[in-house]
């Protein structure tokens, strides 16, 4: 069979989304109900008294308060938007776990490649889009609840504009995307592995590593190794916090910054590239908890 052929891979993306459109659409309304609920926790609940509110504040300087605590639930959207992925991430084989499902899925005629880009795209351009699709929907749920109690009208999602005018410089921006990724390969490594619980499975994996490779690095002293990827030079600027005078820093990345950040890349296509490894190698009968 021809390894990639861009017709089959067509027809097979659309059989595969219209078999898992269920699937979708309930992950779609737990996030939806999620984000519905975490918005009226944060406007109704852990948010300021709106009666007092109004008694303070009329006109513009409601809404503009009001959007102050309307701000906090997009924060949470924003930190649910990333969880989401990782677990869209470890949702990239979920037809795995029941033989018969794992059997039509094997012997589905096309290939590998065309498998596994498949289920990728799914579990992460499609669950971005629903992710965002939700937000947006339980965003105007909030607001039509909001304007059936009498209170001002306020969107949120025109709030998340401040993480694109306030973002800091392009090598930070850089650093949490390459970090983002590195966790999303991990998750999709995990996803490939684990038969059942991939999410749980690989946090528990993730957390496990990490507090072993601390006590290592720290019993080894590499933890006070300076390894030195940015500076911090004056701007010249200056201001002013409980009357003392601070001045504005910003930072200056060197070289190691960047070779640290291709290194993350590497390892990150390393990850991506073990896992579709790992799918070429499962079977129909397979470990009770993973793949191979």
């Amino acid at each position: 069979m021809e390894n990639f052929n861009i017709n089959r891979f067509g027809q097979a993306l659309k059989c595969h989304f219209l078999v898992s459109r269920k699937s979708w659409i309930r992950i779609f309304g737990i996030y939806t109900l999620v984000m519905f609920v975490a918005n009226l926790f944060f406007t109704r609940v852990a948010g300021w008294s709106y009666s007092k509110m109004e008694e303070l504040y009329q006109g513009e300087e409601l809404v503009t308060e009001y959007a102050h605590i309307v701000n906090e639930a997009s924060s949470f959207c924003f930190i649910f938007f990333c969880f989401a992925m990782l677990f869209g991430a470890s949702y990239l084989f979920p037809q795995m776990k029941d033989t018969r499902k794992r059997s039509a899925y094997l012997l589905w005629p096309v290939s590998n490649s065309e498998k596994y880009i498949i289920s990728l795209l799914h579990s992460t351009i499609l669950m971005a889009i629903l992710t965002v699709v939700a937000i947006i929907a339980a965003d105007a749920l909030r607001v039509l609840v909001d304007a059936i109690t009498g209170r001002v009208v306020v969107w949120g999602v025109p709030l998340y504009g401040r993480y694109i005018t306030n973002a800091p410089e392009w090598q930070a921006v850089l650093m949490f995307v390459t970090w983002m990724f590195y966790y999303h390969s991990l998750y999709i490594v995990g996803g490939t592995l684990f038969r059942r619980f991939q999410f749980l499975s690989t946090s528990i994996v993730i957390v496990t590593v990490t507090i072993l490779l601390m006590i290592i690095i720290k019993q080894t002293g590499l933890a006070d190794i300076d390894y030195h990827l940015w500076d911090y030079e004056p701007t010249g600027e200056v201001f002013q916090y409980n009357g003392t005078t601070y001045d504005v820093k910003h930072a200056v990345y060197n070289p190691r910054f960047y070779f640290a950040i291709l290194g993350g890349w590497l390892i990150i296509a390393a990850h991506y590239w073990a896992s579709f490894k790992l799918f070429c190698r499962m079977q129909v009968i397979n470990n009770k908890w993973l793949n191979v």
